[in-house]
């Protein structure tokens, strides 16, 4: 099962260019997003954000065209052996169209040939407000040619620690799914992209759109930019302990229980001081910010579908607007109100 945390949707920054490509939809021009691609891609870097500005195209009418290309506009050959035709070449001309750079186990042999950069480097020298768009990654090929230096981005947790030796000067963000600094934007690994993706959408169509890109694609609406790349349900179902994951089941099957740590700690069959020791190997948390968690995940489903604050209360387990009030500020930074109004289906 692939757990999905839907917490507060804080980004590293402000919305970008918001009355741009709002005046754009409204003239009927759809945004056009181009794919530059290479040589051992990640398949579903480019796949996972195509389908979600494509779905976006089949609720609601033409909103995005896509484009995908390649330096020389020569086929590329996926991670998984896949062969992709193209539509041409990265343009050399002026170019109003946005950019999206996926990642993939060809970052390398890329950053080494510079081709792949040169053509980054080409797109920016002809654009002002367009977005740059990185995926996994495709953040590292974007940071190669100083694009990054100065802003806020994030990576695959896997290539944190090359970003930061190599590209020292970019604020280097562990724990986002995604970050949004102006015109930049960057996601962490591989299905993050389809995250930033629901996310552009919904700024650039608004909320009633993303929602329902999100249930024709049967996924949350939101996940939250700062949340952590091993969120803690995801981490939850790969905990080899047995012990934990069955806690674990039971927190989620009845998050409304008034549970104490003592009381975990006899469900696991662990002492509190074992429990609080493992979950902590394993998970990186405490088994109270577990449910935590937990419990703001269910409250914001409430909320960010449209349910009372009342009801949030009710189902998620914490026991009064004061306690949820606190946790949101805590985890998210930001109060229940101000999440209501932000992150409601409304548009």
């Amino acid at each position: 099962m692939f757990w999905i945390v839907v917490l507060a949707n804080t980004l590293c920054h402000g919305p970008f260019g918001k009355k741009d490509i709002q005046s754009s939809l409204m003239d009927n021009h759809p945004i056009s997003i181009d794919f530059l691609l290479y040589d051992g891609v990640n398949i579903l870097e480019v796949a996972g954000p195509a389908q979600v500005f494509t779905t976006a195209n089949e609720v609601s009418g033409p909103r995005y065209k896509l484009s995908f290309l390649s330096g020389d506009g020569a086929p590329i050959t996926t991670t998984c052996g896949l062969v992709l035709q193209v539509n041409g070449p990265v343009l050399t001309k002026p170019s109003s169209h946005d950019l999206l750079v996926p990642g993939g186990r060809g970052v390398d042999a890329a950053l080494a040939s510079r081709q792949i950069g040169h053509a980054i480097e080409q797109w920016h020298a002809q654009t002002a407000n367009e977005r740059l768009i990185a995926v996994c990654s495709g953040a590292l090929l974007v940071a190669a040619c100083g694009l990054l230096d100065g802003r806020v981005a994030t990576t695959h947790w896997c290539r944190q620690s090359q970003a930061k030796a190599q590209f020292p000067a970019v604020a280097w963000e562990e724990d986002s799914l995604f970050c949004i600094d102006g015109r930049y934007c960057s996601s962490a690994g591989v299905s993050a992209g389809i995250d930033l993706a629901l996310e552009l959408v919904r700024r650039d169509c608004g909320g009633a759109t993303a929602l329902a890109v999100a249930r024709h694609l049967v996924m949350h609406v939101k996940r939250d930019g700062g949340q952590s790349q091993f969120s803690d349900l995801l981490v939850a179902q790969l905990a080899n302990d047995t012990a934990l994951e069955g806690l674990v089941t039971t927190l989620l099957q009845n998050p409304r229980a008034n549970w104490t740590l003592e009381q975990m700690a006899e469900h696991a069959g662990l002492t509190p001081r074992t429990l609080s020791r493992r979950f902590q190997k394993e998970m990186s948390t405490t088994p109270h910010k577990f449910l935590e968690r937990l419990r703001i995940k269910i409250a914001s489903d409430v909320l960010s579908s449209g349910g009372s604050t009342g009801k949030a209360i009710e189902v998620s387990g914490f026991t009064d607007f004061q306690n949820m009030q606190r946790a949101f500020k805590r985890q998210l930074g930001t109060t229940v109100g101000t999440y209501r109004q932000r992150f409601g289906v409304a548009e």
